[in-house]
Parts: structure tokens; sequence; C-alpha cells
């Protein structure tokens, strides 16, 4: 099955260990993501979900793609091939695109159980979540939609939704992204951009339209590819724009060309709030599934980032980096600071290859503002092993690469001008070459595995 529910039981029944059920009454505004927070600082994140939410009659459910368990069980795979998986149907889906998305009529549609129009498709029905003090509500696990016209193929991504009013939304679309581009085809022709938001998507669904593939494909035919079949999707109501078939909620609206709205407080990643003038979007229809359930981030993880971004993320940057730099051996985010930092291990071959790996990073992700490149001994999972080569291989005057004036994101508060940052590149790399340095100072290997510490240690454990 594609749909939430049926993954839902599955983790249910096959990870028990991180489902939850919570069936004390808890408040949308503040509660629902307390509880989450809580249990995220005690280095949890099992999928959990709210059956008595007040108000409602709805159940809300966080959680659903927080580690490589859960993607592991969506995808069939054990959570050490989660990456490498992903990867591999990612290309597949852009060669030979095996599983297409395919348009189904309505009667094959559980979105389409419920249809609102005109004052009955209000927001307020719904227990979205006030997140954070002095906020409103925001759908936090909506996928935008909106067709790519030069293709014929719908585009999706994963952005934040403001919910302004009973008829009214308003959503932050990137500068410098694919969603951006479109919005700007449609302000040249003077004609708003529709555009539907979904929740409640099944992971491979979800984290196929993270993808950061060119179109063609469609992000859902990446989707298509992780699941092994073609994603259903259907037709909404009032705008022209496909959507998946089997989402809990659709919200069907359109971006005015020419008006702005202000948006926030918001604490995005940046866990800064923000306000600023955004895109409005005037609710036409929305359509649900019977009971359906409320899907919502809950809470900002505090350790490991959002797999459902960071996954698609890395995939694409290196694929892009290896295509400037073939002696890239691996590229990694730091999700903890919300995108902003990357890391590149290159096996060097010549001295000017970091500063290229470190352009190539910087001309893929806009997000980015700080890359530093190691070399291959150097674990660029280990905080201590990085620090050490930036302490021990890298001059400023020699090293440092300062590129002012270059467009960032817009939720960057140090900007000198909204989205246009200055980014660093660190070369962390041995000079000229690590052969041409010292030997690390090392115990011979066959002492370490020969040394036995319960035969000189007798009650070891009471030291670890």
């Amino acid at each position: 099955m594609q749909d939430l529910r049926s993954f839902m039981a599955a983790c249910k029944k096959r990870l028990p260990d991180e489902f939850v059920r919570i069936t004390k009454e808890v408040d949308p505004k503040y509660e629902i993501t307390a509880i989450v927070k809580k249990v995220d600082l005690l280095g949890a994140s099992p999928m959990m979900v709210f059956e008595k939410v007040k108000g409602s009659t709805m159940s809300v459910v966080c959680n659903t793609d927080t580690d490589l368990n859960k993607f592991a069980l969506a995808f069939g795979v054990t959570p050490d091939r989660v990456d490498d998986f992903y990867r591999e149907k990612e290309e597949e889906a852009m060669r030979l695109n095996k599983y297409p998305c395919k348009e189904v009529g309505r009667r094959d549609a559980p979105c389409k159980e419920v249809v609102l129009t005109g004052k009955k498709a209000s927001l307020h029905q719904f227990p979205f979540l006030i997140h954070h003090e002095n906020e409103v509500p925001y759908l936090t696990r909506a996928v935008g939609i909106v067709t790519d016209e030069r293709n014929n193929i719908p585009h999706a991504a994963c952005y934040r939704f403001m919910v302004k009013g009973p008829y009214l939304g308003v959503t932050h679309i990137t500068p410098g992204r694919h969603f951006w581009d479109i919005y700007n085809e449609r302000r040249e022709q003077k004609r708003p951009l529709e555009i539907a938001f979904v929740m409640g998507l099944h992971p491979s669904v979800g984290i196929g339209t993270q993808s950061r593939i060119s179109h063609p494909p469609s992000e859902f035919d990446v989707a298509g590819s992780l699941l092994g079949e073609s994603v259903a999707m259907v037709r909404c109501e009032t705008i022209d724009v496909l959507v998946p078939a089997h989402s809990e909620i659709v919200i069907e609206g359109e971006i005015p060309f020419n008006t702005r709205e202000p948006e926030g407080p918001w604490g995005d990643f940046t866990r800064y709030h923000q306000v600023a003038d955004r895109h409005p979007v005037k609710i036409k229809a929305i359509t649900h599934r019977k009971n359906p359930i409320v899907h919502d981030m809950g809470a900002w993880p505090s350790v490991g980032g959002l797999p459902l971004v960071r996954i698609p993320a890395h995939a694409f940057m290196n694929r892009k980096i290896k295509e400037a730099v073939p002696d890239v051996k691996r590229f990694l985010f730091l999700p903890e600071a919300g995108w902003f930092y990357g890391f590149i291990q290159i096996d060097k071959k010549h001295a000017g290859q970091p500063k290229q790996a470190i352009l190539a990073a910087f001309a893929s992700e806009l997000y980015l503002k700080y890359v530093a490149v190691f070399d291959t001994d150097i674990d660029i999972e280990n905080p201590a092993q990085m620090a050490w080569a930036l302490a021990t291989r890298v001059q400023a005057d020699r090293d440092l690469l300062i590129l002012p004036g270059i467009l960032g994101t817009d939720l960057d508060l140090s900007a000198h001008a909204e989205g246009v940052v200055t980014k660093v590149g660190i070369d962390a790399t041995a000079k000229p070459f690590r052969k041409d340095l010292p030997p690390v100072a090392g115990i011979p290997e066959a002492v370490m595995k020969r040394i036995d510490l319960k035969e000189y240690i007798p009650d070891m454990k009471r030291y670890l």
C-alpha cells in the first residue's frame, strides 16, 4: 500500500518499541510539541499517535520518518542500506523511470472521500499545531505540489504553511529553487500559481518529494522507484494539479502573482522567530479521507536533522560534487546546524582540487555557508579528527576561501541583504599532500589486538 495508515500499522507491528499511542487528551497548542520534544531530549524519536486532541475528533501523528529504522521498514531494507538504497533508486528513476506516476479516477482516490468547497473549505476545522510561543498554527509536514508546465509533470517539495485564516495560508518559496522558477514563470505571465498542499504520505512518497533531480522525471517517479510501483495520482477539484491519491488531506489553492502577505513569527531550523512578507495562498477547496490523520513534525530533532531531507540532499550533493571533482569520496551535511555546514572527504591528486570541490558544493546548494575539505585519513563524521586536521593542516591566509555576495538562504538573519551572504571554504587537507607530512604516532596494531584488558584490570566494568 502507498498510504500513511498502512505504514503506521506496519510500524506498530514490526517496530513496537518505536510506536507510541497517547490516549490522554492533548492540546494542539504547544502540548503535542512539548511531548515530542521532551522525548527527543531523552534521545528517542518513536512514532507518536495522539488519539485524543482537544477540540477535534481527528488524531495527530508525529515522528513518522525520524530515523533510519523507519525508513528501512518503508524501503524493505536494513538500516545500514537506507542511504544506498535511496541513491540507487533515485538514479534508476533518472535513467529508466520504470515506475512513472499514473493518474487515477476519483473513485480510486481515498483523498476524495470528503470534498469541501466554498465556505466549507475552512482550515480551522483541523487540529493543526501551534508549535512555539507567540505563533499561530503551521503545517510542518505539508508537501507543496505545482505543475511544471514545460515538462507537463507535477513538481513537489516540502514547504511550510502558515494558517493565516480559515481561507488563507502563507508559504515560503525558497529563492533559487525549482519552485521559485515555476512561480516566476507564472508571475511574468501575470497568472496565479495553482498549488496543492498535501499531508499524510507514506515515507517512500514523502522522501521522494524531496528529491533534487532535474525534470523530467518527476519527484513522484522517484517515489515510484522506491516503492517498486507507480504512485497513484488524482487531479484536484478546483485546480489543474495532480496529487497523491492516498494523501490524508489535500488543500487546494492559488498564489497570486502580485501580492505578498506578512508571515510569521515562525521558528524555523535557524531557531529564530522570523517575520517577513511571503507568498499568500488563497484556499479554494479541501479534500480528505474519512477521519483524516493530521501529520506533523512535532518538534525539530536535536540530533541528526531530518532524514526525510538529509538522505535526498546527500544523494544530490555527492552526485554533483563528484561530477566536478571525481576524486571526491564523500560529502556530508551537518544537519544539526541547519544545512549551513558541509564536509568533503577527498583523495587529493592536485593542490587545486579542494577549492574546486568547495566551489562545486556552493554552486549546488544555496543553504551551505561553510564547507571544509579533508583528506581520506580523516573521518568526516568524527568531530575530534576534523578539529585535529583544522588545527594541524590549515593556515588561514592560505587555506580560507572567502566568497562575498553569494546567493544563500533568505532565512539567514545575519545577511547584509536578504538572501545575499558571504560563504567560507576551508582547505583542511595536508600540504602539499598527506604523504609529505610525518607519520602519525600510533601504537602497533598487533599489540592493540593482543592486549585483553580483563587480564590486567579484572573489575574493568567499574571504570566504564
